[in-house]
């Protein structure tokens, strides 16, 4: 894969499947990259909220849980995706970064029936569902379900991730509860964020956990 005026082309030299979105704003030169989950039910319902003008929410991509990738905003244009958010003294995500959002139902709970369920009532097996404490939760607190990312989907967001940092070099990749830690939960320990950060930056892969540190430098949280 690789960007070409700020659109992401495929291997064989095509764009990927381009559904403009409304909910975007000025001209950016981005800095990072944000990593979501859609906390939703399926890629095109979150492209089709994406779409819709009352939402108020955007990102550039959208991946879904079989690798496929839908591009909604060009690279170099403000979306939002980030709302209230901070990072080593820059303030307003939004206007400095790209933000991939992955198909997925996010943190899980059970139900009387012990299933996991999503808050939009979908239940999911226990072989789809990591159980794991938040990185920013207080000691002793409940371990929670989360939804697991399927292969095809993190070997798609690997390669994106590469390909946009080659192109924007980025300062950092987070995840939105790196820069949003009060209020925001995603991607969360179901994601690996080490293994990105490591293929982004060419480092050896610091873990084989799912779980990841807040920031890539100085292993701290940062305050919104």
């Amino acid at each position: 894969m690789r960007v070409l005026s700020h659109r992401l082309l495929q291997d064989n030299g095509r764009p990927v499947r381009f559904m403009e979105t409304p909910n975007k704003s000025g001209v950016i030169t981005p800095k990072y990259l944000v990593i979501h989950y859609t906390a939703g039910r399926s890629l095109d319902s979150t492209v089709a909220w994406f779409q819709n003008k009352q939402a108020k929410a955007s990102a550039h991509l959208v991946i879904g849980r079989g690798g496929e990738i839908v591009q909604m905003a060009a690279f170099n244009r403000k979306t939002w995706h980030a709302g209230r958010s901070s990072w080593d003294g820059v303030d307003g995500l939004n206007a400095h970064s790209i933000g991939i959002e992955l198909d997925n139902a996010g943190q899980l709970s059970r139900n009387e029936a012990g299933e996991w369920r999503a808050w939009f009532g979908e239940t999911y097996k226990d072989k789809d569902v990591l159980t794991a404490p938040h990185k920013f939760d207080p000691p002793g607190t409940a371990m929670s379900g989360w939804h697991a990312f399927t292969s095809q989907q993190l070997d798609a967001v690997m390669d994106v991730a590469a390909a946009l940092h080659d192109k924007y070099a980025f300062d950092a990749v987070l995840g939105h509860d790196d820069i949003a830690p009060s209020r925001k939960r995603d991607p969360g320990p179901a994601f690996p964020m080490e293994a990105l950060r490591a293929r982004m930056y060419g480092r050896a892969e610091e873990t084989s956990e799912p779980a990841e540190t807040a920031c890539p430098t100085c292993g701290r949280p940062q305050t919104a």
